[in-house]
């Protein structure tokens, strides 16, 4: 247990947060999961105080354990990290978009 320390007090958050692909299909594989787990550490570029402790990208979900300041909301975090891997694996992977519909 580490206590991390900010202007005004003393905080050990840990969030464990797991999301899904849309229907929850298997598409989390090969190159596409070494993408998303190089991609989720980008937030950490951006928010030097959030940091992820372990993650697990499995076929159908992804699992994180985050430390997010009580500073930022965890909602806006997960949001960021979302928004900005969906935008670079939709522009990474075109065949999503065709997977889609099915």
């Amino acid at each position: 247990m580490e206590i991390r320390f900010s202007a005004h007090g003393a905080y050990y958050h840990h969030y464990h947060i797991v999301w899904i692909p849309k229907y929850r299909k298997a598409i989390l594989k090969d190159e596409l999961k070494a993408f998303i787990e190089q991609r989720l550490f980008d937030i950490e570029q951006y928010h030097p105080e959030v940091e992820i402790e372990t993650y697990k990208v499995q076929i159908d979900h992804v699992h994180v354990v985050m430390i997010v300041p009580p500073k930022y909301s965890v909602s806006s975090i997960v949001g960021k990290i979302k928004a900005n891997s969906s935008r670079a694996i939709r522009k990474q992977f075109p065949w999503l978009k065709a997977t889609r519909n099915k």
